[in-house]
């Protein structure tokens, strides 16, 4: 089986000269440094703390004025974080506000048609279609706030949202069932209201020198006034449909005049722009309401009230419900544009606030990184010399572990350029013979048209091309006992027996392979934008069985190859091949077939150079390669 002799040292010597660092390896100039100095430092480190110890009073003057700067950008930070934590807060609540003033605007409206409705008796159908809606607005207002906003107080117990929506439900029934007066009616929802109002703007506080207690007085006051109008409304509109303007009621309503006022004049004063709105749109409410006095309580009207019948009442009363209604939703488009005003004010504090937290945060952030920067400057400046000492008692360690690592890059590219088992004789063993396989399987396969395509492709193209495919062809053939032999321009040889003889099974293999790889290409689609065109690529495989030598040739660049008759053959069905087809000798065929796994065509005689006319067959497929692919499906 021997047939020569070749003496490796100077192989060996090629490879101890090699400075190749492979991908994976473990091996650099930055990792020796790394090494070297981590190995200095466990061996000097209890002396450099010892060191480091005689320089702390240095430090601490360095310390010093850095941690004084410190603790002046960090209050100045808390500061900052406060008012923006405020803002946001605020701004919260003001959205909460805005949802709580919809919510009374409705529940003032309900208040009005329901007590007109109490008030009425006989034909209700007019009112009921306008209490319906009024009541359907207020459950939409209700469904914007979330369940978990904060209670309000009712006749001195805490209620929920959700305990309040509750209770105006059963305020509605006992409206229907007529269990209930206008008074307590009225008295009922203006408690409602109040609680909501005490609220509204519950612990806004905004430390510093920013301030929107006076906007929010003047929001609050607006809604408060909308309030009493629009409980004068619903009294009102009470007392013209059941004509009771008593002296009684007149000091009512004259006192919620009052209330009104002093409402108004607070938002006026606190907030120009709502006195600027009032006056441009003319909205004079007292004015009204003194007209309301004057005309209701007038002795000629009392004395045709009761005379006029039930529907000119209810006219009057709707009349002048309206009417007030009209004002209060002036007024609440007026709180809503204040609201969106004092939204936009508050986000303007936070943003201030934002850029005071970034600003000192960056300075508190600039002083710890010099503060650090100037402390292991100092300290390095004072171990330069004793680190220098120290590492030069590292060096021979640190080479003693470098070349251990060189060793094992050597031995990783020996593995890479031929199999583990050539790599240990050439370490090992002082000659490397050529050895003589009696049966072998040589798979070698080529890509169609390939010619064709390099005439019209650039270089580069055509080596990531190469390089994606053949990437793919090897991790494939990972997967079965195979040996890679060599890849010249698109050609790509395996061999399964070499250099471990495996029995009869490499056959076996070099088909399996060889399926798996026609299916591979089936679905291979070229890497983007290699080409500027989508192309179609089909491989030629030729495979074929017998024996053959095989052995390391070179010295510079060693590489394991394969000699004789079944390579030429191989070569030759793969030439005679067609693209996407495996063309099988009968040979390897023979040798498959006693398994029972593979189904194959026969091709018939192919004239083979040198060898005549030869039978072959084309592969079709194996038992292996279907169950592969029902489990992945599976």
């Amino acid at each position: 089986m021997t047939t020569s002799t070749i003496h490796p040292q100077s192989i060996a010597t090629e490879f101890c000269r090699c400075d190749v660092t492979l991908p994976g390896s473990s091996i650099s100039q930055e990792s020796i440094r790394s090494l070297r100095e981590v190995e200095m430092e466990k061996d000097s480190g209890c002396s450099s703390y010892r060191r480091i110890a005689r320089h702390w009073k240095m430090i601490i003057i360095i310390l010093i004025p850095v941690l004084s700067l410190m603790s002046l950008a960090t209050n100045s930070l808390l500061k900052a974080a406060k008012v923006k934590k405020a803002s946001e807060n605020s701004i919260h609540k003001v959205k909460a506000a805005h949802l709580y003033a919809n919510l009374i605007q409705m529940l003032q409206r309900e208040r009005g048609i329901s007590s007109t409705y109490l008030s009425t008796s006989g034909d209700r159908y007019l009112l009921l279609d306008t209490m319906l809606t009024a009541r359907k607005n207020t459950d939409l207002a209700f469904a914007r706030i979330p369940p978990n906003h904060l209670a309000i107080n009712l006749y001195g117990i805490s209620h929920t949202i959700v305990k309040v929506q509750e209770s105006i439900h059963l305020s509605r029934e006992k409206i229907e069932n007529g269990s209930v007066s206008v008074q307590d009616h009225l008295t009922f929802y203006t408690k409602i209201n109040n609680g909501l109002l005490s609220i509204m703007f519950n612990d806004v506080r905004i430390p510093g020198e920013w301030n929107c207690v006076l906007d929010i007085v003047a929001f609050t006051a607006l809604i408060r006034w909308t309030d009493v109008i629009g409980l004068l409304s619903a009294r009102i509109a009470f007392q013209y449909a059941t004509c009771e303007f008593s002296s009684e009621a007149l000091q009512n309503h004259l006192f919620l005049t009052g209330e009104a006022r002093g409402y108004k004049n607070i938002f006026t004063q606190y907030n120009p722009g709502m006195r600027t709105a009032f006056s441009l749109e003319n909205q004079n409410t007292e004015r009204y309401l003194e007209e309301v006095i004057n005309s209701a309580w007038s002795e000629s009207f009392l004395n045709s009230c009761k005379t006029k019948a039930k529907e000119d009442r209810l006219s009057l009363g709707l009349t002048y419900f309206q009417n007030m209604t009209k004002l209060i939703d002036y007024a609440f488009e007026i709180q809503q544009l204040k609201s969106k005003d004092l939204t936009g004010k508050m986000l303007e504090i936070r943003k201030d606030a934002e850029f005071q937290f970034n600003i000192y945060l960056t300075v508190e952030a600039i002083i710890t990184t010099v503060s650090i920067i100037l402390t292991i400057w100092y300290i390095l400046c004072n171990e330069n010399v004793t680190f220098k000492i120290a590492n030069n008692a590292v060096i021979i360690k640190s080479k003693a572990k470098e070349l251990d690592a060189e060793k094992k890059v050597t031995e990783r590219l020996q593995y890479q350029m031929l199999s583990k088992k050539i790599a240990t004789g050439l370490k090992e063993a002082r000659t490397i013979t050529t050895e003589s396989f009696e049966n072998v399987t040589i798979f070698i396969s080529d890509i169609m048209n390939f010619t064709e395509l390099e005439t019209r492709s650039t270089a580069r193209q055509i080596i990531d091309l190469l390089n994606d495919l053949y990437g793919l062809f090897d991790s494939e053939a990972e997967k079965y006992d195979v040996h890679k032999i060599e890849t010249f321009g698109d050609s790509y040889m395996l061999a399964s027996g070499v250099p471990d003889r495996n029995g009869s099974a490499h056959a076996l293999h070099i088909c399996n392979l060889a399926l798996d790889l026609h299916d591979i290409m089936k679905r291979y689609h070229v890497p983007f934008q290699t080409f500027e065109r989508n192309e179609f690529f089909k491989i030629r495989i030729g495979i074929h069985s017998g024996p053959c030598v095989a052995g390391v040739l070179g010295l510079k660049i060693p590489r394991y190859c394969l000699f004789g008759e079944t390579v030429n053959i191989a070569k030759r069905l793969k030439s005679t091949g067609r693209g996407g087809k495996i063309h099988i000798s009968s040979k390897t065929y023979q040798l498959i077939k006693e398994t029972g796994h593979f189904t194959a065509l026969e091709r018939g005689n192919v004239m083979i150079k040198g060898k005549g006319s030869l039978k072959t067959f084309w592969l079709g497929s194996s038992a292996q390669n279907a169950n592969a692919k029902i489990c992945e499906r599976d």
